[in-house]
């Protein structure tokens, strides 16, 4: 179960995008101004691909190396962060099971067994989070799938570049559970009797990323909607967090930032905030 661990927030990544900004043409930004001695960088992944779908060009490495320390999301070099994760995704007083009527939860477990090979009731004290992320990874139209935060993070090491988190497992599963129990059923049994639709999606959506445009990436999100997520929650005020952050990170040093595609753009978007924040945000090809 471990396996799957590290892919729970893979779900999050192409949420929600509300407005324009100068993203157009790469998914890789130059942070400069502001007081700034050193360039960062910051750069949109993909949670989960296919191997022989992220390719790090040599451009892209050279931003890694250019940089003094490596940001992701969360710490990926933290050794307790799969320990970690797998506890807060526990449910104490409650089951999957209890939160359907019988029928719908035998329908549910027929269903989602034939798609992850793991019946729910094996899995009935985890939050329907958990349940997603599984069904998310067979989404994925491979067996050797790749994490590009994970890849990017190597190179930062075996570079000797230190390894952060913007935040906390408590802060990302903070923002999970801000989306009501019932609402993430709702959310989890469309996903299951609407697999093929779903699988339909991520290939786009992958298609979308390989194109290396934040902006197409943006007018992709846009179409898809929130299907009654919490955009506050999930990706508003994670931006808005960040960047309170990554003020003192790059002030202090060089740094190179990984976090979801989904999390640069948009009139909020982590991209805009900079900019308004004084920072000037220049596109580089890769």
């Amino acid at each position: 179960m471990k396996r799957f661990s590290l892919l729970l927030v893979s779900i999050l990544l192409f949420s929600f995008v509300q407005s324009q900004t100068d993203t157009k043409g790469s998914l890789l930004f130059e942070v400069s101004g502001n007081g700034l001695t050193k360039s960062s960088y910051i750069f949109g992944t993909f949670h989960i691909m296919c191997k022989d779908q992220f390719i790090i060009s040599p451009t892209l490495a050279e931003k890694i190396l250019l940089t003094d320390q490596f940001y992701g999301e969360l710490d990926m070099d933290d050794p307790n962060l799969q320990s970690s994760m797998m506890q807060k995704i526990m449910m104490k007083d409650k089951t999957i099971e209890s939160m359907m009527d019988s029928n719908s939860f035998k329908r549910f477990d027929e269903a989602f067994k034939k798609i992850t090979g793991f019946s729910a009731y094996q899995l009935n004290n985890y939050k329907p989070f958990f349940y997603l992320s599984l069904l998310t990874l067979k989404t994925i139209p491979c067996v050797n799938f790749v994490q590009p935060e994970t890849e990017l993070m190597q190179i930062a090491k075996k570079n000797g570049k230190e390894v952060f988190g913007l935040e906390t497992i408590d802060e990302q599963m903070n923002a999970i559970d801000a989306q009501p129990l019932d609402s993430q059923i709702t959310s989890l049994q469309k996903m299951v009797f609407n697999f093929d639709s779903t699988k339909n999606m991520m290939n786009e959506m992958i298609a979308v990323y390989k194109k290396n445009d934040a902006e197409l990436l943006y007018d992709y999100v846009q179409k898809q909607g929130t299907d009654g997520m919490n955009e506050e929650a999930l990706l508003v005020n994670r931006n808005k967090n960040w960047i309170s952050k990554l003020k003192n990170i790059m002030q202090d040093k060089s740094s190179f930032i990984a976090v979801g595609g989904a999390h640069l753009g948009g009139k909020t978007g982590v991209l805009a905030l900079l900019k308004k924040a004084g920072y000037i945000i220049k596109p580089v090809n890769y």
